[in-house]
């Protein structure tokens, strides 16, 4: 079982052999799944409209893929729980990237993805999770059929999620194992009725996709599973949704400035007259767009700051050696701001991450 949390690798560019493009293509989210999840944010005394300004986007009825995840983060780092409040056991944000970070550490796309699938078991205290070599085919199975959710879960928002947790496995696919391992998925099966409200549609309107199955399944060609990680360096959630931005595409348009402002300091493109120049704007035009994206640099900087910190402290980092990392001046300027931040201390934020482990 695995939710969204929101990490960077901030100053440490990614281990790609050339840049990423923001194609036009990446899918788009059906006004259904739209509805669902303005639902899901309703439940919680949230409203979508506050969340796409949050993340610099504007109109809900052209969200991406990409996006509509990294809404879905926003919201879990909000709440402070990866669950979406779905689950009896509240997940800590940055406990993803905690069982991320060690992936790039095995050997192969199958020892990665039983890997994850341990890693989340553990925490969940369940088998949940599982990975079989089966008739010529690599599959990561998601059975949540006994998980402990909430008594009050809405079965049609908690199988929205678990759509989307789908499409967050196949990102990690696509970032350990490249092109050939994400071209390599044939097959998609999920719990939900139909695929009416399903972020699946979008993603892989061009694979087989079977609805109302017993259990969450990516079905990938066989040959992949002893493929050895083109991903050596660790692996964060940003590196993901980079990935998938990769693989599936990535828009255009100024509605999606934000994410790319963002992309790039994940990169360790710090300066705002680097990042500017990238974009292939003047600085006073960024700081234009991202104002009209109800954003500024130094907001896109402080969320990159934020999730890196939160990466860091989850891997047992010291505080002097995490304010050293992200170029604070001293430990105490680091605590300061990640209490601005997060509303709690890192020593608590770490506290509160071991309870959970």
């Amino acid at each position: 079982m695995l939710y969204f949390a929101q990490p960077s690798t901030m100053g440490c560019r990614f281990p790609v052999t050339e840049k990423q493009p923001f194609s036009p293509d990446l899918p788009m989210i059906r006004a259904n799944a739209v509805s669902t999840l303005a639902q899901i944010l309703s439940s919680a005394g949230m409203r979508l409209d506050e969340q796409l300004q949050k993340s610099g986007l504007s109109d809900a009825t052209q969200l991406n893929i990409v996006d509509f995840l990294r809404i879905l983060e926003s919201f879990a780092v909000e709440v402070r729980d990866e669950s979406l409040h779905m689950s009896k056991r509240p997940l800590l944000p940055g406990t993803n990237d905690h069982v991320l970070s060690n992936l790039g550490k095995c050997r192969s796309l199958q020892d990665a993805l039983q890997e994850l699938a341990a890693s989340y078991n553990f925490i969940h205290g369940g088998a949940y999770n599982r990975v079989e070599r089966r008739d010529r085919e690599l599959l990561y199975i998601i059975d949540d059929r006994q998980f402990p959710y909430l008594d009050d879960s809405d079965p049609i928002h908690i199988r929205f999620n678990l759509d989307c947790v789908l499409l967050y496995v196949h990102g990690v696919v696509c970032s350990l194992g490249g092109h050939a391992a994400a071209n390599s998925l044939v097959k998609v099966q999920s719990r939900a009725d139909n695929g009416d409200n399903s972020v699946l549609q979008a993603a892989f309107s061009h694979l087989p996709l079977k609805f109302g199955a017993p259990c969450y399944v990516l079905h990938y060609q066989l040959d992949m599973a002893d493929q050895p990680l083109q991903w050596q360096a660790p692996l964060t959630l940003s590196s993901v949704y980079n990935q998938l931005q990769f693989h599936l595409g990535q828009g255009n348009g100024d509605n999606n400035l934000v994410t790319k402002v963002r992309h790039l300091l994940e990169q360790g493109i710090q300066s705002q007259d680097a990042v500017a120049a990238e974009l292939g704007y003047s600085v006073a035009t960024l700081r234009r767009k991202l104002t009209e994206s109800h954003s500024s640099f130094r907001q896109c900087r402080e969320q990159v700051l934020n999730q890196e910190a939160k990466t860091l402290l989850a891997q047992q980092l010291a505080l002097e050696d995490v304010a050293q990392r992200l170029h604070f001046s001293d430990a105490r300027s680091f605590n300061r701001a990640f209490k601005t931040w997060n509303g709690v201390t890192p020593r608590d934020y770490i506290e509160k991450l071991q309870e959970e482990q």
